[in-house]
């Protein structure tokens, strides 16, 4: 410690600080700033909001899909394993007479050709 000179480390340089306002607003002034138009704020967050919005949808559809399937599949489960009958199913419907109909049109299409004539029993004895 001795050996360590006396002498002032610290010293500022002569006019240091009445220039230093000047250099700093000088600066500023050279700098571009960049301002962000309030339309292009207000475009970020509606594109922001509206993307959060869609994803949002998609994977509540997604769920609804999903639970749906996984319902369908356990219907199936307990009709194949004879828990179920078609009693059951049907009496758990708000509209049975609906479900028997579209289960007939699926099965033997439609009736629209019916004619009584060809139903007519002809006795040959």
């Amino acid at each position: 410690m001795k050996n360590l000179s006396k002498k002032e480390v610290f010293k500022t340089p002569e006019g240091y600080f009445e220039e230093l306002p000047d250099k700093i607003l000088l600066r500023n002034e050279n700098e571009k700033t960049r301002s962000i138009s309030l339309i292009r704020k207000y475009a970020a967050a509606a594109i922001i909001i509206l993307g959060i919005g869609i994803f949002a949808i998609y994977q509540n559809n997604q769920k609804e899909i999903t639970f749906q399937a996984g319902l369908n599949n356990e219907i199936d489960l307990y009709i194949n394993s004879d828990q179920w009958q078609a009693e059951d199913i049907l009496s758990l419907s708000e509209n049975p007479n609906s479900i028997l109909d579209e289960i007939i049109l699926a099965e033997w299409g439609t009736l629209d050709s019916y004619n009584e004539e060809d139903y007519e029993i002809d006795q040959w004895f």
